[in-house]
């Protein structure tokens, strides 16, 4: 994929303009040749609070929640519009379409830019790098993905029956890749990824699932369209069970995608065994 340009623009939280602090609490990204435009804003408020004592937390998310359904609005517009249609070069003349320049407690930074392959992936490490370091809390989890794959799924893959028919797959979608590390090709290739929802807090068990949904929609765009299956690992306190049950709608809500929970391991084994194998004999 060709590197294209790209800007962004930080959304800021100037509570009182005159005095002039201010901290960045979101990001926009436009890249106009690939019609992606994406925005990430942080919903924790911990660290503005060491700026403005006086902080409406609750008004501050619905903010934050308000400015996303519009952006996510906004970025179905363009990727579903025409062709033809005029788009500007910065992503500053879209962020003022919904978060206008006035004396609100919201402002957008001088336009940075780029160039990308992968406008989904630059987006996520230039959040990551200017905000999220600063906002989000590393996700306490009781178990890793890694733990879950070697504890429960690593010996179906390394089986004996399987040995040297499993392998690594990169999915390249237009505005979005990933690298499967257990894959398999019967016609299209089926791919696996193991997910842990073994997490403390329950938002983050949320916030996970919304995150692999949207990555999945990306990842079905590609010219040679996977099979995605997501090995899924679940919550050892019994108070998350609601939002693991939760994470598995919503996951489920994306087409073509299969879940398969650490008990059903055993079965699943046998099933892939059966499936690989009898595929080598068409």
């Amino acid at each position: 994929m060709n590197p294209h340009d790209y800007s962004y623009s930080f959304l800021r939280y100037c509570q009182d303009r005159e005095a002039g602090e201010f901290a960045n609490i979101g990001v926009l990204f436009w890249c106009p040749q690939d019609r992606f435009l994406g925005f990430r804003g942080s919903h924790r408020y911990a660290r503005l609070t060491h700026f403005f004592d006086d902080l409406d937390r609750d008004g501050y998310r619905l903010l934050v929640a308000h400015v996303e359904r519009r952006f996510d609005h906004m970025a179905e517009e363009i990727l579903h519009g025409l062709p033809l249609d005029s788009l500007p070069a910065s992503a500053r003349e879209l962020a003022f379409k919904v978060v206008p320049e006035d004396d609100g407690s919201l402002l957008w930074s001088p336009a940075r830019g780029g160039l990308t392959a992968d406008p989904a992936a630059e987006l996520t490490q230039v959040y990551d790098r200017f905000i999220g370091k600063h906002h989000e809390v590393k996700e306490a989890t009781r178990r890793e993905d890694q733990d879950v794959f070697r504890q429960v799924f690593r010996p179906i893959f390394t089986s004996p029956k399987l040995a040297g028919k499993i392998h690594e797959h990169e999915v390249a979608a237009p505005l979005a890749r990933h690298v499967f590390k257990n894959a398999w090709k019967n016609g299209v290739w089926n791919v696996y990824e193991t997910l842990s929802f073994d997490l403390t807090d329950p938002d983050s068990i949320d916030r996970k699932a919304y995150t692999w949904h949207s990555r999945s929609e990306f990842l079905s765009q590609a010219s040679e369209a996977p099979k995605l299956h997501y090995l899924l690992g679940k919550p050892t306190l019994p108070g998350n069970a609601r939002h693991y049950g939760r994470a598995k709608d919503i996951l489920n809500s994306c087409k073509g995608i299969t879940l398969i929970e650490e008990d059903e391991a055993a079965d699943f084994g046998r099933d892939l065994e059966s499936r690989v194998l009898s595929s080598e004999h068409e």
